[in-house]
């Protein structure tokens, strides 16, 4: 019977270690990115870019994904579910967006609690200093601050997973800037109009001078049958 007495001590040990524990659990991780502000910035203000670099996407590429709201910025949602359980279903809305600067999201993971990411951009010479730091209540009790080490152990490894995949997007010749509509694509119609008229004008030009040229040698040929 003493063998169960150390186990009752040993649970005992546990829920008063786990008061211990900070409630909050709270984190960041930072990556130093080659390109300035606004090039980073809209992979982490616009949703329909996060998959492109995020570190739970590969998880299960068959997680359905929904976006409401704006399409980037202030009050932009992004919804997902999947039977995965590492990837499980949830929310995030953006609630903060500096140009440049920061980005704040809620998060919503349904029973399992709530949480307030952010990325934070700091210009750092010709290059960024990106910081995405995460933060959630975990409550009051024992169980759930044990939880909470391992929260911290797995968000931390993730977050370092998908800045480095950011970094190289961002770094990379694919994520240049694409040319938008409204850049001249160099059509005919933006040419100059005496430029037009020269080239609309210069097969007419040569065409009359092949023909006044023809009707002289066939007049010298005549001459010469006559003599």
């Amino acid at each position: 019977m003493r063998w169960i007495l150390y186990i009752l001590i040993f649970l005992a040990l546990l829920v008063l270690a786990g008061f211990m524990f900070p409630r909050e659990v709270t984190l960041e991780r930072s990556v130093y990115i080659t390109k300035p502000p606004q090039a980073v910035f809209p992979y982490v203000n616009n949703f329909r870019n996060f998959n492109d670099w995020s570190p739970w996407y590969q998880l299960d590429p068959n997680t359905q994904y929904e976006y409401s709201g704006p399409k980037e910025g202030l009050g932009a949602v992004m919804s997902w579910s999947s039977d995965n359980p590492n990837v499980g279903s949830g929310s995030q809305t953006i609630t903060a967006s500096e140009p440049d600067s920061l980005v704040r999201t809620d998060l919503d993971f349904g029973a399992q609690g709530v949480a307030t990411a952010e990325f934070r951009l700091q210009p750092q010479g010709s290059g960024t200093n990106i910081t995405w730091w995460f933060s959630s209540d975990m409550g009051g009790g024992p169980i759930a601050r044990w939880m909470g080490l391992l929260v911290k152990k797995m968000v931390g490894g993730s977050y370092e997973q998908g800045l480095a995949k950011l970094k190289n997007l961002v770094e990379s010749d694919t994520a240049s800037p694409q040319p938008s509509e409204d850049i001249d694509n160099g059509s005919d119609d933006d040419l100059p109009g005496d430029v037009d008229d020269e080239m609309g004008a210069e097969p007419e030009g040569i065409e009359s001078e092949m023909d006044n040229q023809t009707l002289e040698e066939e007049g010298e040929e005549v001459i010469e049958e006559d003599q």
